[in-house]
């Protein structure tokens, strides 16, 4: 990996993406850093479908743009439907995605939050990143958890945590890695674009 490779994983944006997540016990860890190490990003096999959906229809659009729109629109369909059966597994109860306003990078994410999380506690955490809809699963370490001052907290999330990935693979890190640098250069351009516009009507 060269320096520029490895700076970009430092990169850190203010975003806004889907969070959910779930206190692991010690046994549980462990065995999700087994099949993260063994199977990957396929762990979580449903993400992974996801991810290459959407990333096959992105790869479409650019060739056949009608195609794209319409397997798109089938994908968004049968998720439509999906969302709707009344099917009671675990996993649909299970997981319940917030919208919540993020620090991020490769390596770690900060956000508000409901509930205290001593520091230490292990984390299944699911990031939903947006407009992608791609999922980023992976295995994290609570590295603060802090109350934050009454006039910059919200009553709802009045803890401001610190989260460390601790088991990611390396496909859904550089997932990460390419949506930083798109966000960041959307910032740049439209920063540069709003200076342009102040400089026109000075």
């Amino acid at each position: 990996m060269n320096l520029k490779e490895e700076r970009r994983r430092f990169f850190r944006i203010d975003d806004t993406l889907g969070i959910c997540y779930r206190e692991l016990g010690e046994q549980e860890a462990k065995a999700f850093a087994r099949e993260s190490i063994h199977q990957g990003s396929n762990f979580d096999f449903i993400s992974n479908f996801d991810n290459r959906i959407q990333t096959l229809i992105e790869a479409c659009r650019v060739q056949a743009p009608v195609a794209a729109e319409l397997v798109d629109l089938l994908n968004k369909k049968l998720n439509f439907v999906i969302q709707q059966l009344d099917v009671d597994t675990e996993l649909i109860k299970n997981i319940t995605f917030q919208t919540r306003a993020v620090n991020i990078s490769a390596c770690g994410i900060a956000f508000a939050n409901e509930r205290y999380l001593e520091a230490g506690t292990v984390l299944q955490l699911d990031v939903l990143l947006s407009p992608s809809d791609l999922h980023v699963v992976t295995m994290a370490t609570v590295v603060a958890c802090k109350k934050m001052d009454h006039d910059t907290c919200c009553n709802q999330r009045p803890y401001y945590v610190r989260i460390d990935f601790t088991y990611i693979h390396h496909s859904d890190q550089e997932l990460l890695i390419q949506h930083v640098v798109k966000r960041q250069s959307a910032l740049l351009i439209r920063q540069r674009r709003e200076r342009d516009d102040n400089e026109q009507y000075q």
